[in-house]
């Protein structure tokens, strides 16, 4: 069965040990996502990933290096999201008109220690934690197909 294919970038921002990220409410309960989303016409994979984070959050970063691609099969899409480590260079993370209108419900910086009992995507969040998610610039990680029920 054939669906449409989307293109996407995030980004993934580090600030004094803390991880950008934005929460959705979904099915019984929410969950985090570093900011990103589809890449508009002409646009390059790392200008997509700063104005994503910028729009959702009100964080201004300089995308560095693309250190994963995840591929997401969605109930009415497939998307390639590319995610890049960034370089936090201002601003303070609010609830932006752009978060409000992407269904965004929070917006904030999470230590390892909060994100235990959380939902967060990319899952490499978690598995590798904030802190080594510096030590992802050496390759780029390809997990392979999540799927997703969004």
């Amino acid at each position: 069965m054939s669906c449409e294919h989307r293109i996407a970038a995030g980004g993934l921002v580090i600030k004094d040990g803390k991880i950008l990220l934005v929460r959705y409410r979904g099915g019984e309960g929410t969950y985090l996502v570093a900011p990103g989303g589809a890449i508009e016409d002409g646009e390059s994979l790392s200008s997509a990933a700063e104005r994503e984070v910028e729009e959702e959050t009100g964080v201004k970063c300089d995308a560095r290096a693309a250190v994963m691609i995840e591929n997401i099969r969605a109930t009415r899409y497939q998307m390639v999201k590319v995610w890049y480590l960034c370089q936090y260079i201002g601003g303070a993370a609010s609830h932006t008109a752009g978060a409000e209108e992407e269904g965004i419900v929070e917006v904030g910086w999470y230590t390892d220690d909060e994100l235990l009992n959380e939902t967060v995507f990319p899952e490499v969040i978690r598995a590798v934690g904030v802190a080594s998610l510096n030590n992802l610039r050496t390759g780029i990680l390809d997990p392979g197909v999540r799927y997703a029920r969004f």
